[in-house]
């Protein structure tokens, strides 16, 4: 049994839904689809929830009408039905109720943010088994909801594995005259029976959480690129398709700023060794990218992976000159203020580090200054080169720092892992650093079983 994942891009309107069942029906294997909302809607059910806070109900009206016609055109596109028309309506009716609700109270909780969100999934996944089902009586809906079951951590819940493969599996054997079973991704409940999210892009991950509680014989992310490219074609024109990479190197890159998995997507795959493909929707005859845990392809780099936007913060002090403990205390700091740290780097007397979320970056510098000096740095970029045991490997830091004469360096981190070598830039001189990185690897003497060149 195999799991597929189609995202927004892959659902956006009629003709995209069409191709993707296509793909779905043409496939003689049992098979779990998971679907994201429609492109656009989540970022409306967003706005919805901005619109309460702000005490604007009439825009939060608006805002729903649109969701509530962009659904109601996809059914009469795809000649879905009366059933999923009245669905369209129940749901978009229950919105409403809510959201007045909602206006009075004067707030948006985590929960009720929750609840609004996870409309897009559920308005998608059910239209789309609706049409499937019309070609295929195989196919069937099942909720997320009533399967994937998490903790309480609304906006970013946790999913208990133990209940949700048993809820999962006990799901499959009941319906098992069905071999498609479509659901909505990103989203779960907990044991309250409330709905939860798995945070913005969850719905990679909900396809890893289906595959690892079926054990899948694999699982494919369909999406509108061809798979995972060497960096990011909106900026190198000519990048290459990668064949195949590692879990290690799925994960590096997801987590350093490759968009086509989330960071959370490869670990439930890892645990249960699932191979996992990256396929394009739009071109379902090409080969795409096979992620596995170990690849035939090592000690070579094989993708130039960035961040924008990220904040340097220089702690510094003669208290951590010969003493234990500091870095303990440094990283409470981080941990009290609920933010992650990406890079770090290390002297005698002073910390370098890296953060995306700068939000509570205020609080931090107030309680790091209780015990150091701070410097903060904004508008950098993290620069990275993946590949597995390239740490090990000569010749290649010479190359990658040869390639970038010119370029200002703030901060280099490599060693921790054998997987990537990252280095900091001011934002301004990303776009060079990037073309200069991807003309030395990719451009010259590259392994040409590895690497396809994209018409």
């Amino acid at each position: 049994m195999l799991v597929r994942k189609f995202g927004g891009t892959s659902v956006k309107d009629a003709s995209a839904v069409k191709r993707t069942v296509d793909i779905v029906l043409s496939s003689s294997e049992k098979q779990i689809v998971v679907v994201s909302a429609l492109a656009g809607i989540t970022n409306l059910l967003v706005s919805i929830s901005d619109s309460i806070r702000q005490h604007q109900l009439e825009f939060a009206i608006t805002s729903l009408e649109e969701v509530r016609n962009r659904h109601i055109t996809l059914v009469n596109e795809l000649n879905a039905g009366d059933v999923a028309l009245n669905f369209v309506n129940q749901i978009c009716d229950e919105l409403q109720r809510i959201i007045i609700a909602l206006d009075v109270i004067g707030e948006v909780s985590a929960k009720s943010f929750d609840k609004i969100l996870s409309v897009g999934e559920v308005l998608s996944s059910f239209i789309i088994s609706e049409y499937a089902g019309s070609i295929n009586n195989k196919v069937c809906h099942l909720d997320s909801r009533s399967v994937i079951k998490t903790d309480s951590s609304f906006m970013e819940a946790e999913v208990d594995f133990e209940i949700t493969s048993e809820k999962i599996n006990s799901s499959m054997s009941n319906l098992n005259n069905y071999d498609v079973f479509i659901c909505g991704g990103f989203i779960g409940s907990d044991k309250f029976d409330s709905t939860t999210t798995l945070g913005r892009g969850g719905s990679d991950y909900s396809a890893a959480v289906y595959a690892k509680c079926i054990k899948a014989s694999k699982l494919e992310i369909w999406t509108d690129v061809d798979g995972i490219l060497t960096s990011d074609p909106r900026l190198i024109s000519n990048a290459l398709l990668l064949k195949e990479v590692s879990y290690k190197e799925a994960a590096e890159l997801a987590y350093f700023g490759a968009k086509v998995l989330h960071p959370k997507t490869i670990f439930p795959a890892i645990q249960d060794e699932i191979p996992v493909y990256v396929l394009n929707s739009y071109k379902p005859e090409g080969a795409g990218t096979l992620i596995r845990k170990d690849s035939e392809f090592g000690n070579i780099i094989k993708a130039i992976a960035f961040r924008k936007n990220i904040t340097v913060i220089n702690i510094s002090s003669n208290r951590m000159l010969g003493a234990y403990g500091f870095l303990a205390k440094v990283f409470d700091v981080f941990l009290k203020n609920e933010t992650s740290v990406d890079l770090v780097t290390t002297s005698e007397v002073s910390i370098s580090l890296t953060i995306e979320n700068d939000k509570n970056l205020q609080e931090i510098i107030h309680d790091l200054g209780e015990f150091a000096s701070i410097e903060i740095y904004r508008k950098r970029a993290i620069i990275s080169a993946v590949g597995e045991g390239i740490r090990d490997t000569s010749g290649i830091a010479s190359r990658f720092f040869r390639a970038l004469d010119g370029v200002n360096i703030l901060m280099i981190s490599m060693g921790a892992s054998e997987v990537n070598l990252s280095i900091i830039v001011d934002d301004s001189e990303l776009n060079k650093a990037v073309e200069l990185l991807h003309k030395e690897f990719f451009e010259t003497d590259i392994e040409n079983r590895l690497f396809v060149k994209l018409n």
